[in-house]
């Protein structure tokens, strides 16, 4: 199923994590590798630590950054849609529009 911004998504279990310098760095023994985050990644992936609509994630980066919703589209739906993937993250439903 694709994310879209209705999606709800929340992290995938308890994987080992480590912040350094601001970047999220995670070993998943699953997909048999780690991962390390720049700084607007890492941050999305502190917000999935409870179930959060993906509109909500827009929203917070929107106010946050100097960003419009097309680069939101663009570049964090897909990315979104790697954790799912790569099963760093799950899909557990799907927000009210």
């Amino acid at each position: 199923m694709s994310v879209t911004v209705d999606s709800v998504l929340v992290r995938n279990g308890d994987l080992p994590a480590a912040d350094l310098d601001g970047r999220v760095v995670l070993l998943s023994v699953r997909a048999g590798a780690y991962f390390g985050f720049n700084p607007v990644a890492s941050e999305i992936w502190h917000m999935l630590s409870e179930p959060r609509r993906v509109g909500d994630i827009f929203d917070t980066l929107l106010q946050s950054h100097d960003v419009d919703a097309g680069t939101l589209d663009r570049d964090v739906l897909p990315f979104l849609q790697r954790l799912i993937d790569r099963q760093l993250a799950r899909q557990v439903g799907r927000g009210l529009p």
